[in-house]
């Protein structure tokens, strides 16, 4: 990643649709140059395209984040079933008090309490699950960037 390559991640999360011509003009360098390098970047899994959605404009009103222990041996096989849920927007393996951590969007708590009591609980080698309802979001954003060129850290 160069110069250029962060300058096109910068305008792009700024505002996902500013035009290649635009960055090619900061960047000083041909719109060809930017379409191109954009493509690399998609192509390395570096950036994804994405729309971020209001939940609760849709009438998603029981956004909730799952802690969930698992039996030794068994968070893969748990995972895997998880991901294939339909309300699951992002499910990470953690390292503390839960094995796994998944944030999910239902419709009402009646939804909620059905995928929780009626689906994960029953997934084979679930031990415990831990939920809280997301009362407001406060921040939702795919903006995360790394730091370059910020000198030593100790």
């Amino acid at each position: 990643m160069d110069e250029v390559d962060r300058l096109i991640l910068q305008a792009l999360q700024e505002d996902g649709r500013t035009p290649f011509t635009q960055i090619a003009k900061i960047a000083g360098v041909s719109e060809t140059t930017i379409r191109s390098r954009y493509r690399s970047l998609v192509e390395q899994g570096v950036v994804h395209t994405v729309s971020i959605v209001d939940p609760f404009a849709l009438d998603f009103n029981a956004p909730a984040m799952i802690g969930i222990s698992a039996e030794p041996g068994k968070v893969e096989q748990i995972a895997k079933a998880i991901s294939e849920l339909p309300e699951v927007s992002y499910l990470v393996m953690t390292l503390g008090p839960h094995d796994l951590l998944v944030e999910v969007y239902c419709r009402n708590l009646q939804h909620l309490t059905q995928l929780v009591t009626q689906r994960i609980q029953l997934i084979p080698g679930v031990r415990e699950t831990e939920t809280r309802v997301v009362a407001k979001i406060y921040k939702l954003s795919y903006r995360w960037s790394p730091v370059f060129n910020t000198g030593d850290v100790d």
